[in-house]
């Protein structure tokens, strides 16, 4: 009876120290676009789409102007811009059905809570078709990737409209003995940008020229990691 009650007891005083610990309000959200609605032809139709706990949308009315769009496209050998809304991959992050093309400018805006905020914690990351196959032959736009060339996409932080930081993620990398072409999701360490409300892409490359940068200026990213904090969890990291 004694060792019964001495468990019980150890129960009770687990259950109160779980409830008084500050992790317990600080969750991972994890946006992966499975709950994005696409149209016939694979791809979002709108101007703007939700997924998780944030909004993504075109800079115009067409992608041609900028924007994410999300997808279902699995061609990895068609070059060309016919040819847009595919990674080289063939697939979203870990195999999944859909993910996220950008052409830069493109903007996320982290949806506001009053009751929680949102850390950046990583985004998987991969070239697109279009971009890649570029990169790799060349076209009648831009040149085929040599030594000295790279390509990269910057990833910066926004809260209250104040910068917070920015991450660079090579896509293509052939500085210094680097061989690099990017054909693969992976994933980038994003804790840097710290808490945001929202997130900017954008792209620069070795191959520009008077008119801007000749590389197709499109990268895809799934599975976009935040740390979930409920507003007044002082003692939460």
């Amino acid at each position: 009876m004694k060792k019964y009650f001495l468990l019980s007891a150890i129960a009770i005083i687990s259950l109160v120290f779980a409830s008084c610990n500050p992790e317990s309000d600080v969750k991972s959200i994890v946006i992966d676009f499975e709950d994005v609605t696409l149209n016939e032809t694979g791809i979002s139709s709108s101007k703007s789409f939700v997924s998780g706990n944030a909004t993504f949308s075109l800079n115009k009315d067409e992608f041609w102007d900028g924007g994410i769009v999300c997808s279902s496209k699995t061609d990895s050998v068609t070059a060309g811009d016919k040819n847009q809304y595919s990674s080289i991959s063939g697939n979203g992050a870990f195999k999944s059905k859909k993910y996220a093309v950008i052409y830069q400018p493109g903007t996320i805006v982290v949806n506001p809570s009053k009751a929680y905020t949102y850390k950046l914690k990583s985004m998987m990351v991969n070239n697109s078709t279009y971009a890649y196959l570029d990169m790799k032959n060349g076209s009648d736009y831009s040149r085929k990737f040599k030594t000295g060339d790279w390509f990269k996409l910057i990833i910066t932080g926004y809260k209250n409209e104040v910068e917070t930081a920015k991450v660079e993620f090579y896509l293509a990398d052939f500085r210094a003995g680097k061989n690099i072409l990017i054909n693969k999701w992976t994933k980038v360490d994003l804790e840097k940008l710290n808490e945001v409300d929202k997130i900017k892409f954008t792209m620069e490359s070795s191959d520009s020229g008077e008119y801007g940068m000749n590389t197709p200026a499109y990268a895809c990213i799934d599975n976009i990691e935040f740390e979930e904090t409920e507003i007044g969890n002082t003692n939460a990291k």
